[in-house]
């Protein structure tokens, strides 16, 4: 009957731990989700600022352009200068209607039309390359660094080409390039479009790289809540088996550098399906919560308690000289484990049974020693009284009773 009760708590248990791991994943997938929104959001942001620092550059620095036809003469490239900024104030204030991905292009559109035009036309008295330095940033960051590393090629293959073309003499500056250079206006010019740009490109990538810090920061910090929930017991807090067992081999190798003993405890609550059976579930959790924690002040501040089982928990105790130093704290369990427990009035008292193996005497390996004692438990729960037990590891593991 005991070990009927015993598996039906296990399968309950069980289901529980599958049903708050699915939970779990849910949860990670709802986070994924919600980071992967935020950094959409901070990409949009960026592309804004950047729309933004566009628009004024050609609401100040293309009419500045267009004053320099006084000295250099009327050129093509003017009229090409005022039809980008028209298309670039447009772009601007219709951006609303535009696809996040269309803006995106159209911006990459706009740099390297700028930057083409100035390249081939002013060679190295303008600043049309700035923009197609510009434009692979903007691609890397937005697109991919595969794509930024293509855009930055075909930059250096544009500038290339230009450089040939007028060091070869097929493109010429098409006015006095001392003049040019002697002009107060283009000079202004210059500190103009160099400031904005400059200004609203930084600025913007700034604010981007600190939100994006931050956003990393907080998902590392949600990573390590996760990491931490996914090997507790939301119930009680404690750690899970996965955790116990990743703790036990720890402190068996602390164990084997130090030559000291571990003592490893397993507790089963006696009687508490009769507790579910006739209080309901509620009463259980309120009871598995209370011996959580009065486990837990049973033992050291170092020492490892975890919930394996619907009412099964392993104690670890590590650093011990002498195997009958976990007799105290074994009798300190079973008694504390014993007291009543207070629930809505009603007096409830299940009590424990405690097996107990030692490293490096009982057993030289974590799953040798919890088979052993599980089995001291169970020898313990078949005398019907709380209590504790210590395996013996020359016993072999059949004569402790049937598996439970």
């Amino acid at each position: 009957m005991a070990i009927s009760r015993r598996k039906e708590i296990k399968e309950v248990w069980e289901f529980k731990v599958t049903v708050s791991e699915q939970q779990r994943e849910t949860t990670n997938e709802t986070a994924s989700g919600v980071v992967q929104a935020r950094l959409q959001a901070v990409r949009v942001q960026l592309l804004e600022d950047l729309w933004r620092g566009m628009t004024l550059v050609a609401l100040i620095a293309v009419p500045a352009s267009l004053l320099r036809a006084q000295q250099t003469g009327w050129l093509p490239l003017y009229a090409a200068h005022a039809l980008l900024a028209g298309l670039i104030v447009l772009g601007f204030v219709f951006r609303n209607a535009l696809a996040y991905r269309e803006k995106l292009m159209l911006l990459l559109a706009v740099y390297w039309a700028i930057g083409i035009l100035g390249v081939f036309t002013l060679g190295l008295l303008g600043v049309g390359f700035l923009f197609l330095v510009l434009s692979g940033m903007v691609t890397s960051t937005f697109v991919s660094r595969h794509a930024g590393l293509y855009t930055a090629i075909g930059t250096g293959a544009v500038i290339g080409v230009a450089g040939l073309l007028f060091v070869s003499g097929t493109l010429v500056v098409p006015f006095d390039a001392n003049l040019y250079v002697a002009s107060l206006r283009g000079w202004a010019n210059l500190v103009v479009v160099t400031s904005i740009v400059t200004y609203f490109f930084f600025s913007a990538f700034g604010i981007y790289q600190k939100t994006t810090a931050d956003l990393l920061a907080e998902i590392q910090h949600q990573s390590d809540q996760i990491a931490d929930l996914a090997g507790r017991d939301h119930l009680t807090g404690l750690p899970l088996g996965s955790l116990a067992n990743d703790r036990l081999q720890v402190s068996i190798q602390s164990a084997l550098r130090s030559k000291l003993k571990v003592a490893l405890m397993f507790v089963d609550i006696n009687n508490f399906k009769d507790v579910n059976d006739t209080l309901g579930h509620e009463a259980g959790d309120h009871v598995l919560q209370a011996l959580a924690n009065r486990l837990t002040k049973s033992v050291r501040a170092e020492d490892t308690v975890a919930r394996i089982g619907g009412d099964e928990f392993l104690v670890i105790l590590g650093n011990l000289h002498d195997r009958q130093e976990a007799s105290p704290v074994a009798e300190k369990i079973v008694a504390n484990m014993g007291r009543p427990i207070d629930h809505g009035g009603q007096s409830i008292i299940c009590g424990a049974s405690v097996g107990i193996a030692i490293f490096p005497d009982d057993a030289a390996d974590a799953t040798t020693l919890r088979r052993l004692a599980d089995r001291a438990m169970y020898q313990v729960k078949r005398s019907g009284t709380n209590g504790y037990a210590y395996a013996d590891g020359s016993t072999p593991l059949s004569d402790f009773g049937p598996d439970c």
